[in-house]
């Protein structure tokens, strides 16, 4: 890899770390309500009530919305400035518009890519967040997210006909968007490569 690409990787390292460092500090955050000596007694079993049983589902949906964000965003960046082969993006909605760019570098590989099927599953859970707030009856794709919290129990689960999704689902989803788009940088990286000695 050249200046340019590892300076690229920094910036998507950088990026995604952020997003799961903003996670970590708000729910430390969150556990020193008893701490606060400005709130009242009631007060602070109130909100001690609803930052250890509401506010980290949804800080946790949050956190996975903002990375899906610079999942799609760094595939964007990727396709325009690391697409050796010029491929156009296709024309389907989230992550299958990228899938013409990422079969070109990924070629067979695409089919195995753990990480990938893990992006691809992860775009049912959120545009179940995004379109109808995580209810599971309300989805056009209701089996698929059912098959997948049966699959993937530790990552998703359904409370109150809602898709939740884990601690372990998060980090799980933050490994898959690193791996995706650090391969895809490097194999940018290769292919131009050889090319460069191909024409050379």
């Amino acid at each position: 890899m050249d200046d340019r690409d590892q300076m690229f990787k920094w910036m998507m390292e950088t990026n995604l770390s952020l997003t799961a460092q903003f996670h970590n500090h708000v729910n430390v955050i969150l556990g020193e309500i008893d701490s606060v000596e400005e709130l009242e007694k009631t007060d602070k079993a109130y909100w001690k009530q609803n930052y250890e049983n509401h506010f980290p589902k949804k800080l946790r949906e949050m956190t996975f919305l903002l990375m899906f964000g610079h999942l799609e965003e760094m595939l964007f960046l990727l396709s325009q400035s690391f697409n050796p082969h010029k491929v156009e993006l296709g024309k389907g909605m989230g992550i299958s518009k990228f899938k013409p760019y990422i079969q070109s570098l990924l070629k067979e590989d695409l089919a195995s890519s753990t990480d990938y099927q893990t992006i691809t599953d992860a775009q049912l859970v959120r545009n179940s967040l995004m379109h109808i707030a995580g209810r599971v009856s309300l989805s056009k794709n209701r089996s698929d997210l059912e098959r997948l919290v049966r699959a993937f129990p530790a990552s998703y689960k359904v409370e109150n006909d809602r898709i939740i999704v884990t601690v372990a689902g998060l980090k799980v989803f933050q490994t898959s968007v690193r791996g995706l788009t650090n391969t895809l940088l490097s194999k940018s990286s290769q292919q131009d490569a050889s090319k460069a000695g191909a024409s050379a």
